[in-house]
Parts: structure tokens; C-alpha cells; sequence
């Protein structure tokens, strides 16, 4: 591939793309006027809503609340008590008793709720920064002289307050008055009036009772029997609604950050596609010295650039809204770091809405049947980036698999980070990696599309779903097909995963059901249904005993270097045990030579039924289906990750990497997918005993760090070794037998290099 033909295509397409007005428009404009305009407009009607003071009703006597019956209910006597134990006439006692007034006045008088005709200004306003803000002007009072609802049906109140006439006196006795509160059931101004009346008694509340405890000789503190630091906690009055904004903020940021990424790479890729064929110029393109994968990485950046942009001006509009209404909202801008972890994962993510728009865009015929694919794109999306949205969901190890939800979830941890100690490192590489390789994935179809001159120049077709039905079941292909093979895989995974939770407390049970039902069956059902060779399909040939030898060698020496592998992820990541703990084949692990250990039948079974049905489906049907289109090794580097995503644990994402490349290779060698399964069986079985001797105290004595550290070093040295010269060996007697039989034929009867046509596949012998 020549980067100056890439570059050329690339600057040619930019150019036109930016000579569009409606184009800029989208891209330029719109999102550094929307969010200004909008968030004024928006901040300026939920102040107005919310700064908008709330009336009370309140059935007393002018002035107070609740009234004091008699007038000395609530004030403590100590004052006159003290005036009359000294002289009458006395200044000194008159003066004694004045300050004693005073201080009894504040620690020991019961407070009103309501005086002067308003609510005390400590409950409404309890930190000078409220006040500042005006808190104190949010509630108003109107006395009402009967206890009729017609003020608050009429709108002239938002509720209604009374108190018994005896609150004191109740209150003096130690008894528990009661304050009733009506509201109008289903109103807004009502239940927002009701908000900021819960906090000005649960103020009040708090103070009658330290005046009870006071008088009765005890401190404040006296019903409070631990303390609790919390060194997060803000002694702010607005900290827990600042808290809360700026969660909604970290959730909505990402969210914005996904769609508009889609929505810059939706227009581009129509155009620079479907475009091109209506204007006519697509032709001029492919007969020029350019070959189909520069004009493909060409388009590409052409839609990144403008996929990137769009998302990165509206961060930056997201981020000056959020600037310039700093004061209005309660919390902190965003911080500089927040933003560049934000541009940092907008890029890959564009990368992957280009790549699939330029693939989608690439069969359309038309802009406007271009439209049509590439909108159910959003109905994809959505769901994958509303599951962000939902509370109590969390990146993990299988969300971080899952494209658009694992970076938008980074994105929230990122943006609430405080620190670089909170900061999710881990997940990084789960995260980016599987987006690269999607993007890769997307790309390599894109190619394959324009490669493809029935899709490029492909005529008008009418879709009957009833014809489409007959024709997949009565005109069957001998094996299964690249799209069999990927629908296969996604609804296994699909199963898998709307099954993930559904009794997973049965153990054994959950399992060996989970891979009858959810792994071998649809690949099983699929061959039957749609091949007409569907023992071909599945690799169900009979190998030569020289494979399975091969299969037992490998397994036997392959066991402790993928062993060491896992070992050595999880010292790097102890949080990994924790995700894995609940895994049925983890139970068994650890009940393997205990009392409690299940029957030797369950080991056997849950040895068998993996190698059997994991092998049936992922190096019988999906790998016999990918190569297909793909060569050799594409076909077993895509069905081993297929097979690792599978697992749904990004941490072991590597492990079983490797371990289905060889698997994937044992099954092109030999034709048929026996050896691998008998490879996945002696791997199972190799782990179950060492383990079981090592529940059994037959580990041996334990070594020191340094001494255990060189033994496993040399040991996974020396396995590797002999797995290179086992390796070794088997290509050079293939390369011997290849050059005595040009015509042998490898997996599933399919020749090396991918069938060209059907006549191919048919003359394959059965």
C-alpha cells in the first residue's frame, strides 16, 4: 500500500467534503452554537423554576408558628426563678438575670418555626454561602384564618401547615405533637415546595431536640452512639446536589461524545460512497493506478477526520457551556486531564463509526438508500450507549469487551476520577484493543466490498423476506458461509449473555446446559438447516492417528507455558480472581479431592462436554465458514478471538487467544476437528489432576520465591522449546507430503487457498 496514493485520495475527498456548505454547517457551526444557545435556554428556565419562591399556608395567628398557648409555653423559667431568689430592686440581680435571659433565650427556650410573619432564617439559610445565594427568599408564608383547602386548590399557596393548639404544651409534657402538611397530589410547584419544606423542619426538628436533651442535663450529642468520619464529605449544605449534577454531567458527557461520533461519519460516508456512484465518478476512481485498498484507507481518513471533529468540537462546545455557566452550576469546570482523556478515546471510537460507515456506505446504491443502511445504525447504538446510562452499571471485564458501552463506561470513570490513583488503568488495553481490532475488522470488509464489482455496480433488487427464506433453505450450499459462521458466533454470544445470570447458583448444571444448549446447538442446528454437507461442516471427518498423537504432545507440553500465562495475569491483576471466583469450573477446582468434592461422573463431564461443544461449534461450523473468504490463518486468528471473546473476561482474553490458535491450526492440518477437541480434552483433564494433586498435599515442600521463580521460568523455557521442535518437525513433513500430493485438500475437504468458485466446492470429495 502507497501512502502518497492514500494521501492523495484522502486530501481529494477532504476537499470536496469541504466545499459542501450544509456539511461545514453540521460539523462546524451547529455544534458550537447548539450547546451555548441551548444551555442558556435550558439553565435559564430551570433557574426561573427553580429560583421562583414557594408560598406556604400556614393556620395561625399572625406573626408565629406554631402560636405559644399559653405565652409562656416553650420558654424556660430559669431567668425569673433566679430574679426572685435575690434581692428585689437589687441592679445586680436585675442585671444577672437579664444575661441569664439572654443565654436561657438561646439554649433552653424552645424555637419558633415561623416569627416576624416569616420562616426563621438559620433553617431557611443554614451556611453563609446559602445566604449569599438568597435561600432565604425560596419560602414565604401567608397566614390563613380557616382550615379550608381553598387557597391551595386556587393556587394561592403550595401547601397548607398547621399545628394542634396545645404544640407546646405537648412539647413542655414531653409528648410528640404532630405538624400536618397538605399538598396537591401530582403538582410540581406543590412537591418543590414541599422539597424545601422537609429541609427547613428536618433543621427545626433538630434543634427542638437538642433543647429537650439540654434540659434534661444531657448533651447534644447524646443520642449519637458512634461517630462517623467520612473525609469525602463536604460540610457544604449543596454538596450531596452538586455531587449529584455532576454524575448526570460524567454520564451525559460520553453519551453526547458516542452519538455525535456516529452522526459526523453517517453524511461523509454516504457521500464519499453512494455519492460517488450517483454522480458517476466512482468509475473514474477504480480505473485509476490506485489500487482498492488505498481508495478504501483514503475515504477512511476522509470520514474519520470529519467523524473526530465533529465529536471534538462539541466537547470543546460542551466544555466552554460548561465554563461560561460555572457560576450557576454548582461544581468545578471540567478539568483539564478529564478533557484530554475524553479526546483520547473520542479518536478510536470515531476510527470505528468511519469504518463501519464506510462499509455499510460502500453496498448502498444510492445517498438515499445509503441513508436507509446507515440510520439503523443508531438503533444499534442506542442501546449500547443507554446501557451507560443505567444505574449500577459498571465497567468490567465483559463491558469492556462490548463496543461503545466499554469506552463510554471508561469515559465516566475517567471524568470522576480525582486523582491518578483512581484512575482505571487496567482497563485501558481491554478497552482500546478490541475497538482497534473492530475498526481492523470493518476496514478488511470495506475491501472486501469494493473488491466485490456485484456490490459496487450491483442493479436495483427488490427484498421479499419469503422468497429470501425459501431460497436459504432450498438452494443450500455444501458448507456454511462467512455470514453463517459470524450470525453463528453472535447469536452464541447472545445466548450467552441474556442467559448469563439465569441459574447461575446450579453449578454443574448451569454449565453443562449452558454448553449443550447455547454453544453446540445452534452450530449443530445451522448445519443441519442450511448445509447440504453438514458432517463436512463440522469438521467431522475421521483424522490419522498421527494427529491425535500430535494433539496429545501438544497438549501435554503447551499445559504448563499457558498455565504460567494465566498465573502471571492474574499476580498482575488481582481483581481478575474476584471476577472468576463464581465460575462453575473454578467450584469445581477447589472441590476437587475434598469431602465435599461431587461424584467422579461431573469431572468427566465437565472435561467432555467443553471440548465437545466448544470445538463442535467454533473449529467446526464458524471456522469452516470463515475460510470460506479468508485464507488459512486469518480464518483461525479471527475464529480464536471469536472463541476468547466468547468467555466474556477480557483478562483472559490472551490465554484462550493462544490457546485457539492451536486448536484452529491442529484442525487445518488434519482435516477435521477431532484433534482439537481430543487437545481441549487432555488440557482439562491435565489441569483437573494437577489440581487435585495439589489439594491432596502432594505439591511438595514450598521453595523460596527465587528458587520457585527459576524453576517455572526453565520449565516454561524448556516446554516452549519442545513445542518449537514439535512444531518444526510436523511443517516439514507437511511441506514434504505437499510436494508429493500438490492436491491435498485440508480442512473440511476445503483446499488451502480459498474456493473461487461453486464448481470448486462441489468437485470436493465427500
Amino acid at each position: 500500500m502507497r501512502w502518497s496514493i492514500v494521501r492523495l485520495i484522502w486530501l481529494r475527498e477532504l476537499r470536496d467534503q469541504l466545499r459542501d456548505r450544509r456539511t461545514v454547517f453540521m460539523i462546524v457551526v451547529l455544534p458550537l452554537l447548539l450547546y451555548p444557545v441551548l444551555g442558556l435556554a435550558v439553565i435559564e428556565f430551570a433557574f426561573g423554576f427553580v429560583e421562583k419562591p414557594s408560598v406556604v399556608g400556614i393556620q395561625s395567628k399572625p406573626d408565629n408558628f406554631p402560636p405559644r398557648v399559653p405565652e409562656g409555653a416553650g420558654l424556660t423559667p430559669l431567668p425569673v426563678q433566679v430574679y426572685c431568689a435575690l434581692a428585689p430592686g437589687d441592679p445586680l440581680a436585675a442585671n444577672l438575670a437579664a444575661g441569664l435571659a439572654q443565654v436561657a433565650h438561646v439554649y433552653l427556650d424552645y424555637p419558633q418555626l415561623v416569627t416576624d410573619g416569616r420562616f426563621a432564617a438559620d433553617y431557611l439559610a443554614p451556611t453563609a454561602k446559602a445566604k449569599e445565594i438568597g435561600f432565604e427568599e425560596r419560602l414565604q408564608v401567608m397566614f390563613l384564618d380557616s382550615a379550608n383547602r381553598t387557597p391551595l386548590d386556587t393556587r394561592q399557596v403550595d401547601l397548607i401547615v398547621s399545628a394542634p393548639a396545645d404544640f407546646w404544651a405537648q412539647v413542655e409534657k414531653g409528648g410528640h405533637p404532630t405538624v400536618e402538611i397538605v399538598s396537591r397530589p401530582g403538582d410540581d410547584r406543590s412537591r418543590q415546595a414541599r422539597k424545601r419544606l422537609n429541609e427547613v423542619l428536618s433543621r427545626w426538628q433538630t434543634d427542638l431536640k437538642n433543647v429537650r436533651l439540654r434540659r434534661l442535663g444531657l448533651p447534644d450529642d447524646f443520642d449519637q452512639v458512634i461517630q462517623v468520619h467520612d473525609d469525602t464529605k463536604d460540610s457544604s449544605a449543596m454538596t450531596q446536589a452538586q455531587q449529584n449534577l455532576w454524575d448526570q454531567l460524567a454520564r451525559i458527557f460520553p453519551f453526547m461524545l458516542v452519538m455525535w461520533s456516529l452522526a459526523g461519519a453517517l453524511y461523509p460516508a454516504v457521500d464519499v460512497c453512494a455519492g460517488e456512484k450517483e454522480r458517476g465518478t466512482m468509475e473514474t476512481l477504480l480505473i485509476s493506478p490506485a489500487s482498492r485498498e488505498e481508495i478504501v484507507y483514503g475515504k477512511f481518513l476522509t470520514i474519520w477526520v470529519f467523524s473526530a471533529a465533529t465529536a471534538l468540537l462539541n466537547l470543546a462546545s460542551m466544555g466552554i457551556t460548561t465554563w461560561l455557566f460555572a457560576g450557576r452550576i454548582p461544581h468545578t469546570t471540567l478539568q483539564p486531564a478529564s478533557v484530554f482523556w475524553c479526546i483520547l478515546l473520542a479518536l478510536p471510537l470515531s476510527a470505528f463509526f468511519s469504518a463501519v460507515c464506510l462499509s455499510v456506505g460502500a453496498y448502498a446504491r444510492s445517498s438515499k438508500e445509503g441513508q436507509y443502511y446507515l440510520m439503523p445504525l443508531f438503533l444499534i447504538t442506542m442501546p449500547l450507549i443507554f446501557l451507560t446510562l443505567a444505574p449500577g452499571v459498571e465497567l468490567n471485564a465483559f463491558y469492556s469487551l462490548v463496543p461503545v458501552t466499554g469506552v463510554a463506561l471508561l469515559m465516566q470513570q475517567l471524568l470522576t476520577a480525582s486523582g491518578l490513583d483512581q484512575v482505571p488503568w487496567p482497563y485501558f488495553v481491554p478497552v482500546l484493543a478490541p475497538t482497534a481490532l473492530y475498526s481492523w475488522l470493518a476496514l478488511r470488509w470495506a475491501v472486501g466490498q469494493f473488491k466485490r464489482e456485484e456490490v459496487l455496480f450491483r442493479e436495483a433488487e427488490r427484498l421479499d423476506l419469503h422468497l429470501w427464506l425459501r431460497r436459504l433453505f432450498r438452494e443450500k450450499e455444501p458448507l456454511p458461509s462467512t455470514g453463517q459462521a459470524l450470525f453463528c458466533f453472535a447469536l452464541i454470544l447472545a445466548l450467552r449473555w441474556l442467559t448469563l445470570g439465569i441459574g447461575s447458583d446450579q453449578g454443574l448444571i448451569h454449565l453443562s446446559v449452558m454448553l449443550v444448549a447455547f454453544v453446540a446447538a445452534p452450530a449443530l442446528l445451522m448445519a443441519v438447516l442450511l448445509t447440504t454437507r453438514p458432517r463436512e461442516g463440522l469438521g467431522l471427518r475421521l483424522p490419522a492417528l498421527r494427529d491425535l498423537v500430535t494433539a496429545v504432545l501438544l497438549a501435554a507440553v503447551l499445559l504448563w507455558p499457558l498455565g504460567q500465562l494465566s498465573l502471571y495475569i492474574l499476580d498482575q491483576f488481582p481483581q481478575i480472581k474476584k471476577l472468576i471466583e463464581d465460575q462453575p469450573m473454578v467450584a469445581v477446582f477447589q472441590a476437587l479431592g475434598s469431602g465435599a468434592a461431587p461424584p467422579w461422573w461431573q469431572y468427566v463431564l465437565i472435561m467432555v462436554l467443553p471440548a465437545v461443544c466448544e470445538e463442535l461449534a467454533f473449529r467446526g461450523f464458524i471456522l469452516t465458514g470463515l475460510r470460506r473468504r479468508f485464507s488459512p490463518w486469518k480464518a483461525i486468528l479471527l475464529s480464536s478471538f471469536l472463541f476468547a471473546l466468547s468467555h466474556m473476561n477480557v483478562f483472559q482474553l490472551l490465554p484462550f487467544l493462544i490457546l485457539g490458535v492451536f486448536l484452529g491450526w491442529l484442525t487445518v492440518r488434519s482435516g477435521s476437528v477431532f484433534p482439537a477437541m481430543l487437545f481441549h480434552l487432555v488440557h482439562n483433564g491435565l489441569l483437573f489432576g494437577i489440581q487435585w494433586l495439589k489439594n491432596q498435599g502432594y505439591a511438595g515442600e514450598e521453595l523460596p520465591p527465587e528458587t520457585a521463580l527459576l524453576i517455572r521460568l526453565s520449565a516454561t523455557v524448556l516446554c516452549l522449546l519442545l513445542a518449537a521442535v514439535l512444531l518444526w518437525r510436523l511443517s516439514a513433513d507437511d511441506r514434504r507430503s505437499k510436494g508429493n500430493d500438490p492436491g491435498k485438500v485440508s480442512v473440511n475437504g476445503l483446499p488451502d487457498r480459498k474456493p473461487e468458485t461453486m464448481r470448486e466446492i462441489n468437485q470436493i470429495p465427500s
